[in-house]
């Protein structure tokens, strides 16, 4: 790792974070926006995050149920341990991790789990999408119906991909060499409406259940309403997704969060102070739930 120069990247960008929120804002007055906060709705917060993890799996274990039918707490770690590497590595370089432990535990080729991750993925950065256009819907100089079929075309947009794969699968099915090899991998990808809406469902229910936590927090250091915060948590959510991703999400975590926040007239330093902040919370409660979890699934460790 110390070879690499996305580690190094990431590392300088933790350091530039560390040194602008001491200059900008003071380490100590961050810590102390957590006083506002009640404990009671702080393990509330947590325990919403962990139901987030259990939906995490939910979505793995029925995506490869064909594989892990059974062995659900066994999945559970692999989630657990995937999303843990993939907060702390650079460059989404963690995401390498869950390849190698599903194949570890289920022996489940690269050429499937591998396909299979990036789709996931993708429906992913569809549903933060979504989330964000329909919760800004409130904005748009339109009326109730109008903004209901709208939202209800949004979510079911993610179908037509169903339509172009069996296209691409027609086209690549009658030729040899790469094109049977492009074949290969689609057959990680769902080819049925009711293995591709179920994946939607988890996918959406889990990133909602997410950024409501998020959304709450970023109204609770800042005071901006909920539908200022529910945009900086998309954004700064949008940074982890996307390929360009600091050490522990350092720096580039902030700028998303700030890309949100910042067009609703907050101000600089208070943004970057909540977007540090909530950031801390991610960290933080990754720590204590991939801890937490591992410990209860030490039983399927190998």
């Amino acid at each position: 790792m110390l070879k690499s120069w996305k580690f190094w990247l990431g590392l300088l960008l933790l350091v530039a974070l560390v040194w602008l929120v001491q200059d900008s804002y003071g380490w100590s007055n961050i810590l102390k926006s957590w006083q506002a906060i009640p404990p009671f709705e702080l393990a509330i917060a947590l325990t919403l995050m962990l139901a987030s993890y259990l939906l995490r799996a939910v979505r793995f274990y029925d995506f490869f149920i064909s594989h892990t039918r059974g062995h659900f707490l066994a999945l559970l770690r692999i989630t657990v341990l995937h999303n843990f590497f993939n907060n702390l590595l650079p460059m989404r370089s963690g995401e390498a991790a869950f390849p190698v432990l599903m194949k570890q535990k289920f022996g489940i080729a690269y050429s499937h789990s591998g396909p299979a991750l990036l789709w996931l993925r993708l429906l992913d950065l569809y549903a933060l999408l979504a989330l964000a256009f329909i919760s800004l819907q409130s904005l748009m100089p339109w009326g109730d119906e109008l903004r209901i079929m709208v939202a209800i075309a949004v979510l079911l947009a993610p179908l037509l991909a169903l339509v172009l794969q069996r296209q691409m699968r027609r086209f690549l099915s009658n030729g040899s060499g790469i094109k049977e090899k492009l074949l290969n991998l689609m057959e990680a990808l769902p080819d049925h409406p009711v293995t591709f809406i179920r994946a939607l469902f988890w996918t959406l229910i889990n990133w909602a259940l997410k950024l409501a936590v998020y959304s709450w927090l970023l109204k609770v250091f800042t005071g901006l309403p909920l539908t200022a915060s529910w945009s900086g948590a998309t954004t700064g959510e949008l940074s982890s997704v996307l390929p360009i991703h600091g050490l522990a999400g350092a720096g580039t975590y902030e700028a998303g969060v700030l890309a949100g926040l910042l067009p609703w007239g907050i101000e600089k330093t208070a943004a970057l102070a909540a977007a540090v902040n909530l950031h801390l919370f991610v960290l933080g409660s990754t720590f204590l739930l991939t801890g937490l979890l591992v410990i209860l699934t030490r039983r399927y460790r190998h």
